[in-house]
């Protein structure tokens, strides 16, 4: 599932409530080169106290009917999946109670926690107890809570666990992507996938973030970034998402392992552009070289300008004219 990068169309609530929408986002998340689609399980009932988050928020009622509009129904799992399997798209969501963990259950491979959540422990508690892979954000969230989230889900024994460095800003400006985190992740979180939820504007940072590690990236997906909702405009439409699935699979070629690899054309290049010795003037036989008898010059052909060392102080086997590289033939 990781051996290439891992690419998700994060549908979110950019349904807009419709299911027919829904729907249109599945197919063509497949057809801009995503491996999955993913859409968020909530309510406005499920995730908020309205009237407490209205008075941190010092806001009026106003946004609860969008929230209403934007809710995903339990019913649409199956039909979503469905529609998934037709056209060869893997479909997941986040789920946003305890409740929403078991309606989806049937039609998920895995899950995803969302950064705000954490720390929503009796959550990550369920899901571990589903025993399927799991993806989870860790927007504005410390070294000591990601530990505590991996190991309550490694304590239910899943079969994987994907890191995904986030940032919670929508949109993330550029130079507060801390993607240097991805090399700190990697190293804490050996045994575990890396990967990279992305809020920023734009197709640069996944294939960056690819450069450095992570083997999944998420990204948020539209239609058509003009349509009502609060994601669409810092969505990518499907376009632009096809354009960062290209960016991020030349980057993966572009990286090609950790070891060295010198291709054969490299290592003809090597004759042609490296130094070797030559006579820079008649060296007559038997007369001990010295470095004012050389010079150096491509392409090298005989003794090559890093074995300097064993051709000064030799002598001369026969005359070498000026301009001969020098062969080992020629010295003793």
């Amino acid at each position: 599932m990781f051996e290439k990068t891992f690419i998700i169309a994060e549908a979110g609530a950019n349904h807009n409530g419709d299911l027919n929408l829904a729907r249109e986002l599945v197919h063509a998340a497949k057809e801009s080169g995503a491996n999955a689609v993913k859409f968020q399980d909530f309510s406005l009932k499920n995730l908020f106290s309205p009237e407490e988050y209205e008075k941190v928020l010092k806001i009026d009622s106003s946004w609860r009917e969008s929230v209403e509009a934007l809710s995903f129904k339990p019913e649409w799992h199956e039909i979503l999946h469905e529609e998934a399997e037709k056209v060869g798209i893997a479909y997941f969501s986040t789920p946003f109670s305890l409740e929403s963990v078991d309606s989806m259950d049937r039609f998920v491979p895995y899950y995803k926690v969302a950064s705000g959540d954490i720390s929503f422990l009796p959550l990550l508690e369920k899901i571990g107890e589903k025993k399927k892979g799991v993806f989870i954000s860790t927007g504005a969230s410390f070294l000591n809570e990601i530990d505590r989230a991996v190991d309550i889900l490694d304590s239910h024994g899943v079969p994987w666990i994907c890191i995904m460095h986030c940032i919670m800003l929508y949109p993330a400006p550029k130079d507060k992507l801390n993607l240097g985190f991805i090399k700190t992740l990697k190293k804490r979180y050996s045994t575990k996938i890396i990967g990279f939820s992305d809020h920023s504007k734009g197709v640069e940072a996944p294939g960056i973030a690819v450069a450095l590690g992570a083997r999944v990236i998420e990204k948020h997906f539209t239609i058509d970034n003009n349509l009502e909702g609060a994601d669409h405009k810092t969505s990518l439409n499907p376009d632009d998402f096809r354009t960062m699935v290209e960016s991020i699979r030349q980057t993966e070629v572009s990286i090609n392992g950790e070891n060295r690899i010198i291709t054969e054309k490299e290592m003809k290049e090597r004759v042609y552009a490296r130094r070797g010795i030559y006579a820079k003037r008649l060296i007559r036989k038997g007369k001990r070289i010295e470095m004012n008898d050389i010079t150096f010059l491509r392409p090298n052909t005989g003794i090559g300008a890093d074995e300097t060392d064993k051709v000064i102080g030799k002598k001369a086997k026969i005359d070498i004219y000026a301009g001969l590289p020098i062969d080992y033939s020629f010295i003793s």
